[in-house]
């Protein structure tokens, strides 16, 4: 007779996105779902990035991927202001930013790069360049505080949650729930994870400036590989940011898009290579062509939430179900 098997132990690693990224993964981790019988909650570590910090918050915190599936498709209606409020500063709703101020982002880190060029991805040079935004990330941290606990670490069954953003000064990049690192609501740490450089004005906690933690990496799935983390057999990294397929798309912006999603998944397929090399079973992910197709070269505009997510919920269940899908080749490297 032989030995009962010994059930997995998973990671999952959710990337950044955009809002538009935010609605592709929530489809895709919807339909994984049903096509393999699991729960995305009973993970063993959630890695988030920016939009996929938000994700992955509402996982640790206990919420069904279908309930998120369910406040896109019938989000709860907007407050209207009075007339003597404040004017709300600008998120990303209205599919473009505020004009930002004038000026470098970030001088230290200029001359940190500066001095040693070569430690640094070409998106931390980017992000020092650009100017400092205007709209704010007040709306993650309520969305997130909705459901997340003001401590951490969560629930004792909850998984282990790290929530990655980038220092503004250093460059460096912060795993908040990690040991050591500095103390943070869920909700202000993914804030901070979704300041993305030059839109939103970055995030203050104890002092330091954060933004976006795709500066550093799109994905950080080799935060799973970490001693501070449980070890796991397994890993589904959703790379929202990545492409699959190539789909001809006109524009500068188009181009634009073709280049960086390109870039985004060399970098993430070598963290997923290193997954691999320790041993890691990883089935990766990205949006394929009739998704870009609707993203269109801006992920930063809400308004096609519902039509991405509805577009995804299609695709990523075919994909999913394919017999002949190459689990080691989710997403696409180069141009196009």
């Amino acid at each position: 007779m032989s030995a009962p098997r010994t059930p997995s132990r998973r990671g999952l690693v959710i990337g950044t996105g955009g809002s538009l990224g935010y609605a592709w993964a929530i489809a895709a981790l919807s339909t994984w779902q049903q096509a393999t019988g699991l729960d995305a909650r009973d993970a063993d570590v959630v890695v988030g990035t920016s939009a996929g910090s938000i994700i992955a918050s509402a996982l640790a915190s206990g919420v069904a991927v279908d309930d998120l599936v369910e406040h896109l498709l019938d989000p709860p209606p907007r407050p209207s202001s009075s007339g003597g409020s404040r004017p709300r500063r600008r998120g990303a709703r209205g599919g473009l930013p505020p004009l930002p101020r004038m000026g470098p982002g970030s001088v230290r880190l200029l001359g940190r790069i500066a001095r040693a060029p070569r430690r640094f991805p070409p998106l931390a040079v980017a992000s020092a360049l650009l100017p400092v935004g205007r709209a704010d990330t007040s709306g993650v941290v309520k969305l997130v505080s909705s459901f997340a606990p003001e401590a951490w670490p969560g629930p004792p069954s909850a998984p282990e949650l790290r929530i990655v953003a980038t220092d503004y000064d250093t460059g460096d990049r912060v795993p908040f729930g990690r040991p050591g690192a500095p103390p943070a609501s869920p909700a202000d740490a993914a804030s901070a994870s979704c300041a993305v450089p030059g839109w939103f004005a970055p995030v203050r906690i104890h002092g330091r400036r954060y933004v976006d933690g795709g500066v550093c990496s799109a994905t950080s799935a080799d935060l799973l590989l970490g001693a501070d983390v449980p070890p796991v057999d397994e890993a589904l990294v959703l790379v929202p940011l990545a492409r699959r397929g190539r789909i001809r798309l006109t524009g500068a912006g188009a181009a634009a898009d073709g280049l960086f999603r390109g870039i985004v998944g060399g970098r993430s397929a070598r963290e997923i290579a290193r997954l691999r090399t320790a041993g890691l079973r990883v089935t990766a992910h990205a949006p394929g062509p009739e998704d870009r197709a609707v993203m269109g070269w801006n992920v930063m505009d809400a308004r096609r939430q519902r039509e991405v997510l509805q577009t995804a919920l299609r695709t990523t269940a075919a994909w999913w179900s394919r017999t002949d899908r190459d689990e080691t080749d989710g997403f696409t490297e180069g141009h196009g």
